[in-house]
């Protein structure tokens, strides 16, 4: 029993080296793919199946020197295909892929079957793993956590229920009654005053709670991709990067000073962040939570844009209002004058343009980055404070005048005027993902406008009880049916 217990220790200390810094090796991730085709590598190596299924993999103590062809060694249930999606598969390689299973309460956990081989309870998850909140396992397997901890409620990012409603009525149960297009979205709230963000789960009409940041939020930024969010606090250095499906900061990441802006590479999932004081442009990775580059540049960068293909940048300079492109070429980043801007609320480059909007002269200028040249020149209403870009649209949100302007990029006109009630100041337009709508709020307005991109034309109008600065809108993680394994006493449940 002795010898058998020192095994396990020094197994756990060469596997423990190995997941420190988890990634699948190669072979097997490709091999893994082929299985589950368009599964994805969360940065701490969970491998995510295309309908939200999670296995958490366990790194063993040594590679099988002979597993040059892959191949599954054993299931649990017994003699299950892979594609059955299994509690539990190990593979030649002594690799192990744990399902994780979900219950209706939102809890999570892993097979209770105790009775396994050798090579599970020899494997340990990667240490870098994102622990979910209250997660259980066996005791029989407690080992295979290495020296991970299980966060409980009271380490949760959740400090507070509250009963503030999102726009709609209670009905007899005092549930409350959310935008239909906000099923099957989460969604998180901030306002101007306060370090509390509302997070909203759509897929739960009376879900909804406060998370406690660490400042008072400057701006958001959500990966709809990882899940996680990026936030950026008034006067603070330090950028926080959040875990959006267990609500909890993973990475705090200290930046050489203040950033004023952020933009998202929705292509290869990186946030790019703008410090003027810093004269610094830093690429934060939302798969892996962690800082990779920061670009030093002459200028002061306020405001910026990611191109659509993610091979460019638009910035204003702070201190001159001139606007300028950036580009790698062989490892070396080249800031290029563009233009000169003036006050300008808004940047946006596409599919070679780049699209200036200003507050105060009230217009849209376009530029083509590689002729350099000022393509056209559009006059909007008054005081244009913000706008996103819609199947070669550009649907521009005039605070003063309530009005959103529609340019087509195509025609290089304004095709049509779509009228807001004069109720507040509307001044930020957020996408819902998946979706050709969009939620147009502002501080102090206490609604939500429901924007129909395809039609133009506003299709909902909700009261709501909270003032909204800043609205983040992502998918929800995918919760699938319960289904009862028949003959051997548990769940199979598909996330």
């Amino acid at each position: 029993m002795k010898i058998k217990a020192l095994l396990i220790t020094l197994c756990f200390m060469l596997i423990n080296q190995c997941a420190m810094a988890s990634r699948l090796p190669d072979d097997f991730w490709a091999y893994l793919q082929k299985i589950y085709p368009n599964s994805t590598q969360r940065f701490d190596s969970v491998v995510v199946l295309a309908d939200g299924t999670m296995y958490v993999p366990l790194y063993p103590a040594q590679t099988a020197e002979d597993a040059t062809n892959l191949k599954v060694e054993y299931t649990y249930p017994l003699n299950r295909a892979p594609q059955t999606k299994p509690e539990v598969i190990i593979f030649n390689n002594n690799f192990v892929l744990l399902k994780l299973l979900k219950d209706k309460n939102g809890n999570f956990s892993i097979t209770k079957n105790e009775n396994l081989p050798l090579k599970v309870k020899l494997g340990v998850m990667p240490q870098d793993m994102l622990v979910p909140v209250g997660f259980q396992v066996p005791e029989s397997l407690k080992i295979i956590l290495g020296n991970l901890v299980i966060p409980e409620k009271n380490d949760h990012l959740i400090t507070a229920a509250t009963d503030t409603k999102i726009g709609g009525k209670k009905d007899s149960t005092g549930k409350i009654t959310p935008l239909a297009e906000l099923k099957n979205k989460k969604a998180l709230i901030s306002n101007d005053m306060s370090k509390f963000v509302l997070v909203y789960d759509g897929e739960k009409k009376n879900s909804l709670y406060e998370v406690k940041l660490s400042g008072l939020p400057a701006k958001i930024l959500a990966s709809n991709k990882s899940k996680l969010a990026l936030v950026m606090y008034f006067g603070s250095k330090t950028v926080e990067i959040v875990d959006l499906t267990n609500e909890r900061t993973v990475a705090q990441i200290n930046l050489d000073n203040t950033p004023k802006d952020a933009d998202l590479d929705t292509v290869n999932n990186i946030a790019y962040v703008a410090s003027a004081n810093a004269a610094t442009i830093y690429m934060i990775d939302l798969n892996t939570a962690k800082l990779i580059k920061a670009v030093k540049l002459e200028q002061s960068p306020e405001k910026i844009a990611v191109s659509d293909d993610a091979k460019a940048l638009a910035f204003i300079d702070r201190n001159t209002q001139k606007i300028y492109s950036l580009k790698e070429t062989d490892g070396a980043y080249t800031a290029k004058y563009i233009a000169d801007g003036k006050n300008l609320s808004r940047i946006l480059y596409k599919k070679g343009k780049i699209y200036a909007v200003s507050r105060t002269e009230n217009k849209l200028s376009v530029y083509d980055e590689a002729e350099n040249i000022l393509t056209a020149e559009i006059k909007l209403n008054e005081k244009p404070t913000d706008a996103v870009f819609f199947q070669n649209k550009i649907y521009i949100l005039c605070s003063k005048d309530s009005i959103i302007n529609v340019y087509d990029t195509q025609s290089q006109k304004i095709i049509e005027n779509i009228v807001l009630d004069n109720v507040g100041f509307y001044s930020k337009i957020t996408m819902i993902p998946n979706q050709p709508n969009a939620v147009i709020t502002g501080i102090q307005t206490k609604k939500f406008l429901l924007l129909n991109l395809e039609k133009m034309v506003i299709t909902k109008k909700q009261n709501a009880d909270v003032n909204v600065s800043n609205i983040i809108i992502i998918d929800a993680p995918k919760t699938g049916d319960v289904v009862e394994n028949k003959g051997i006493g548990t769940k199979d449940i598909s996330l």
